[in-house]
């Protein structure tokens, strides 16, 4: 299949291969928004910026590492011997804060939300869980493998935090989206933002399977509110700047069309009582937004965010009442092959629909032998063959990576 892509740090990644490349690099660039004002590129797995005043710098996010924080300070140095005065976390995601200790040990006060701080105690308390979602989620890149170091926030704010620097108004405002903790840095004066992760040139990470809730809403109020300060340029967390005022209109007005049709119409089928599968299957986009640049879905998608809506409006249960207080799976999957009474029938139908294009069904038959004494090793077996099928036929950097570490684990567990 042709591979989509996506500018993720700089970098054209392949969303096929399920490529994560987050270490600096000789792609690493500065992209100048204005004078004074530039945005790290490929310096990590996040971008990281910064605003040269007469009075010091101020830096944005810090990036996955220390080895990117301080390619970034090495850039800062060829330009400035100014000291580091303020380093601001547009959200707590270790892609944006991993290296924050090269530039507190600069001196650099640190600024976040004050969910900052709940979200780096729930990394800590919960590290083992994160090394393991983001091994399925990043195909064990080695993305996080050590002890969390996490520099937390020296100033917290709650919803507005406004400081002067080298006669420039830093306006740091809360926002809601990907994460609970999200800042928004604005500079009035120059008209210049540094928007976190509310753009990183992909569908919006909505529903992420592993992760907790996110905020569809309060996200495409925020964008919405930022296109009201007509700002001349926008750096995001991943990817390119936005330089144009046609790129700015672009990028910010389709992500926030698309979540405001999504939420809208995800909540009129829960309020109708219906499924979210009913809403999966009947929610439909208009071409545009399918066509966008802006939100190409190799990152979230369009099922993704209507799941994520359902999760965080409805709870868990699904409205079955077989499912309340359901029966232990491995025995409802033996009282089904005690019902077929022919095990290599259930093998052979999950081999037919496979062969005929029917790939994510010939799974569900297929695990109903997982854990059969007799033919789990070739269910498994067969299970993993399909999903790298499935592997190679998404562009989705999740699909792709569940179904690939998946596949691998199943290989090394066959005899299990």
């Amino acid at each position: 299949m042709a591979e989509t892509t996506i500018v993720e740090g700089g970098t054209i990644k392949s969303a096929a291969k399920g490529e994560v490349n987050w270490s600096p690099g000789s792609e690493s660039r500065l992209i100048q928004l204005a004078e004074g004002y530039y945005s790290g590129v490929n310096f990590g797995l996040g971008n990281s910026g910064f605003v040269i005043t007469d009075e010091g710098v101020a830096v944005i996010d810090s990036t996955v590492s220390p080895a990117g924080a301080e390619a970034v300070l090495a850039e800062i140095r060829k330009l400035t011997d100014l000291p580091v005065k303020y380093l601001i976390y547009t959200h707590g995601h270790f892609d944006h804060v991993g290296g924050a200790a090269v530039f507190k040990r600069e001196g650099a006060t640190v600024i976040g939300h004050r969910n900052v701080r709940q979200r780096f105690d729930r990394y800590s308390k919960l590290w083992e869980h994160h090394l393991a979602i983001n091994a399925v989620q990043f195909r064990n890149t080695g993305l996080l493998t050590a002890e969390p170091s996490l520099v937390y926030p020296d100033i917290e704010y709650d919803t507005e935090y406004v400081f002067e620097l080298g006669g420039r108004t830093f306006r740091l405002i809360h926002g809601k989206g990907e994460t609970d903790d999200a800042t928004v840095v604005y500079i009035p004066e120059d008209r210049i933002v540094y928007i976190g992760d509310f753009i990183i040139w992909t569908f919006p990470n909505v529903g992420n399977p592993n992760k907790v809730v996110r905020y569809e809403r309060e996200w495409y109020e925020m964008l919405d509110r930022v296109l009201s300060w007509q700002p001349k340029a926008i750096a995001p967390g991943h990817g390119p700047s936005l330089l144009t005022p046609e790129a700015i209109r672009g990028a910010l007005g389709d992500t926030s069309e698309v979540l405001q049709i999504l939420h809208k119409e995800t909540v009129e089928y829960i309020n109708q009582g219906k499924s979210v599968e009913e809403a999966v299957l009947g929610i439909a986009l208009p071409e545009h937004l399918l066509q966008s640049p802006y939100i190409v879905p190799v990152y979230g998608t369009r099922e993704f965010v209507i799941r994520g809506i359902y999760h965080r409006y409805t709870g868990w249960y699904d409205g079955n009442p077989t499912h309340l207080a359901p029966s232990p799976k491995e025995a409802v999957k033996r009282t089904y092959v005690e019902l077929i009474g022919d095990k290599a029938k259930v093998l052979d139908k999950a081999r037919e629909l496979a062969g005929a294009g029917e790939l994510q069904l010939s799974l569900h038959v297929a695990d109903l032998l997982i854990g059969d004494a007799e033919y789990a090793a070739a269910a498994k077996s067969f299970k993993a063959q399909t999903l790298l099928k499935l592997a190679e036929n998404s562009a989705n950097l999740f699909y792709h990576n569940f179904y690939t570490v998946s596949a691998a684990e199943l290989r090394e567990n066959k005899e299990e």
